[in-house]
């Protein structure tokens, strides 16, 4: 007998756990009040939601509610089973689990919408595709962030196969927060999605034709999910215009679909049929954000209005005051593009794996893009607040701010008490490592952090940021250095990163060297965790350095738009140890690698806006168009056909008719050297140098000093061609280093170069 009980005990413990999986939540109605709870049936019977606001676990009886699947559909080899919960309280969590004839599921959770207008969260992307290891990054960050929902804009899969939808929903379990709360999918169709069946059987949505409208809170927001893979025009864009027309109540609307109006990769057809039909749509009836995808590259522009007006660029204008901004395109895991599309309307563009994650208020929407390659690193938020900032959530700030706020009645704030930037090393002279004897080094491919075995040197490393859009007196939130991983290492590693005490730091060279300069005594310790190569995470970025930042806008000469040098030693261990060193890329290991300041700050909202606040500085090698503006040595500049036109110093709010004698002016991309060599390097007498792209009609000067910085030769040039090769004789008879240089005819150094002396 007791053999038999045994046995029966064994079989019971069998059949504890449900034959479903790939689960999913979705919504068709009000998300205050209800939900759709989706999972695939492998095998039993007779599936039933029990539910209800208190978790009982997996004990199934003692759940108060009980609801069978009201739709099932075979599709993509799954048994997609769907319970559609209705009746359900606002602002409540419900607990359930999924029983039947095999057993009982996991015990999960989910939380309905507030019905009030209290803010709310989403994330909303898209173009996961096959690369499964951003897929994943992406999934896992929606765990962490708890959004309401997640907008997702199509392309789930790349060939929309079975096998791959099944991935798919495996992969769409890290979705599941660790305590087991999920979170419900908003999806739309795109091209990779072969038919509208794909969505609608699959995250049933509550029109086939996979257009619809979602509107959460009171009346906060109507979601706007529309599909350019049918006809645009007629009963899509009909429904569309009624139902705007129908909800002229509601705070805000926002939309997504999958093919941009004007996508931000050059290879990528414009969406004509999409501007046609909803552009003024959109403007006319508030529609204030949009979100796209299917390009997958990352843009965000500023507020738009469609015009074929004198002035318009690919039929949008800027309009601050009423216009849409749109948000995307894709990046979920789907390979990346380059962003080489951008018009004079784009606020900021770039490429990596991204989602948008998005606040909104009765007041105001804030829309971040969120980088999702670090999501393992990534702290999680509360379930009682899901608007903090976790840690080491890896949020881009690039030049025009890393938040996009769109404000109720004026739509972008003109003068926002709050900002941020990111500025890059923008050419090789600014990231230099100087060795023992107080020689620089400007063209290795890497900075050791410290010990450099070449040179046998325990170096110090400076780091000079260009055109720094910092306002006078700001305060500084926060500030780090950025790098990113050129190799592996684990050792122990100590470091000193100090700032140049100067108002605006001049250029590296062998007479104002890295070491002589004097900087603020606020230094940090940096003691960074281990490396892996090409990582550029949480694990390659510094400590807050605000307090010597702070220092420096502070200073009575400071003016946005000026340089900063940071200065990084070896300190502890890492001046005894060979190995306790960290080696980041530079700028020559790759333009995107190179290092980045990022500073956030705020001001008390009478600084006046600054004409140089969010403008790029000139980059070398870029072919600037007419209208494209740039800041350059402490001013801002706009492109016009010949050359470039002074718009005032940085730090004003208009032109202030400055002297522009003796001013220098930001090259054009013919002056600058985008291929520099000098052969043969070592060199026993001549050494020639290629120069492809001088100008034929300027001089330079060719300039060499010994690693004591005394000059050992010096000679004029006037480039025949734009294509000349120099050959020179400097008569240096010593084995050795030397440094040459090469000066325009203002004294600017352009190109640095070790040569080495057989």
């Amino acid at each position: 007998m007791k053999k038999l009980y045994f046995l029966f005990a064994i079989l019971i413990g069998l059949q504890t756990q449900a034959s479903n999986g790939k689960y999913r939540l979705t919504l068709r109605g009000n998300p205050a009040t209800s939900i759709v709870i989706g999972w695939d049936q492998t095998s039993g019977s007779n599936p039933v939601v029990y539910y209800g606001t208190t978790d009982y676990g997996t004990n199934y009886r003692n759940y108060p509610n009980s609801k069978a699947p009201s739709r099932t559909v075979s599709y993509k080899s799954m048994n997609n089973t769907f319970a559609r919960l209705t009746g359900l309280t606002p602002n409540t969590a419900y607990y359930f689990v999924i029983r039947d004839s095999q057993g009982t599921s996991s015990r999960f959770w989910f939380k309905t919408a507030p019905s009030d207008n209290r803010r709310l969260s989403f994330i909303a992307g898209g173009d996961s595709r096959n690369n499964r290891t951003p897929r994943r990054n992406a999934n896992s960050l929606v765990a962490k962030l708890k959004p309401h929902a997640v907008l997702f804009g199509g392309d789930m899969t790349n060939g929309d196969s079975s096998s791959e939808w099944r991935t798919w929903f495996n992969d769409w379990q890290l979705t599941i927060a660790s305590d087991g709360r999920m979170f419900p999918i908003i999806a739309a169709r795109g091209n990779h999605e072969d038919s509208n069946n794909s969505i609608y059987n699959l995250f049933d949505v509550p029109s086939s034709s996979v257009y619809y409208a979602i509107t959460f809170g009171r009346n906060l927001v109507r979601t706007y999910t529309l599909n350019t893979e049918i006809s645009i025009s007629g009963s899509q864009t009909t429904w569309l215009r009624n139902d705007l027309n129908a909800n002229t109540n509601t705070v805000w609307k926002m939309a997504q679909y999958h093919k941009p109006m004007r996508p931000h990769v050059s290879s990528k057809r414009e969406g004509n049929s999409q501007y046609s039909n909803w552009a003024r749509l959109f403007y006319d009836k508030g529609v204030k954000l949009v979100v796209e995808c299917d390009a997958h590259t990352v843009k965000t522009t500023w507020p738009l209005r469609p015009s074929t007006s004198s002035g318009n660029d690919e039929g949008f204008k800027r309009d601050n005051e009423n216009g849409t901004v749109y948000v995307g395109e894709g990046c979920w895991g789907a390979p990346l593009r380059s962003n080489n599309d951008n018009k004079s309307w784009t606020r900021n563009s770039s490429r990596f794996n991204q989602f948008k994650w998005i606040f909104v208020s009765e007041s105001k929407i804030e829309a971040r893009t969120i980088k999702v390659d670090n999501a393992s690193q990534v702290g999680s938020v509360s379930n009682n607040n899901v608007f903090a900032i976790p840690a080491n959530l890896d949020i881009w700030r690039p030049s025009n701010g890393s938040v996009v706020t769109i404000n109720k009645g004026t739509i972008v704030d003109p003068n926002p008490d709050n900002g941020s930037i990111e500025v890059a090393i923008s050419n090789g002279n600014d990231d230099v490592e100087e060795e023992k004897d107080g020689s620089l080094y400007t063209n290795s491919s890497d900075l050791e952090l410290v010990y450099d075995s070449s040179n046998t040197s325990y170096q110090v490393v400076g780091l000079r940021f260009q055109s720094l859009g910092l306002p006078k007196n700001a305060t500084i939130t926060s500030a780090y250095l950025q790098f990113t991983a050129d190799e592996s290492n684990s050792s122990n590693a100590e470091l000193e990163i100090a700032l140049h005490n100067s108002s605006n730091s001049p250029s590296f060279s062998s007479s104002n060297n890295v070491s002589g300069r004097t900087t603020f005594s606020s230094k940090v310790t940096w003691r960074p965790q281990s490396w892996t190569s090409n990582q550029s995470g949480s694990r390659q970025r510094s400590p807050n350095l605000k307090t010597m930042v702070q220092s420096l806008v502070n200073k009575s000469g400071w003016t946005s738009g000026n340089n900063a040098s940071f200065i990084v030693r070896g300190k502890g261990v890492s001046l005894t140890s060979t190995s306790a060193k960290r080696v980041a890329d530079s700028y020559e290991g790759g333009a995107s690698k190179a290092a980045r300041l990022l500073v956030n700050y705020t001001t008390d909202g009478n600084t006046p806006p600054d004409i140089c606040a969010g403008i790029a500085p000139w980059q070398s090698g870029v072919n600037y168009v007419e209208g494209d503006k740039v800041t350059y040595q402490g001013n801002l500049f706009e492109r016009i056909p010949s050359d470039w036109k002074l718009l005032g110093a940085c730090g004003t709010t208009r032109n202030t008719g400055k002297n522009t004698n003796g001013m220098f002016f930001p090259p054009s991309l013919k002056e600058t050297i985008t291929t520099f060599r000098i052969h043969p390097n070592p060199f026993d007498s001549i050494i020639s140098i290629d120069l492809p792209l001088l100008r034929t009609d300027k001089k330079y000067t060719v300039i060499i000093y010994d690693v004591s910085g005394s000059l050992i030769f010096k000679e004029s040039i006037l480039p025949i061609s734009q294509n000349d090769h120099i050959k020179l004789n400097p008569n240096i008879s010593q084995s050795g280093i030397y440094m040459l240089k090469i000066n325009d005819e203002n004294g600017k150094t352009i190109k640095t170069k070790r040569l080495l002396k057989r």
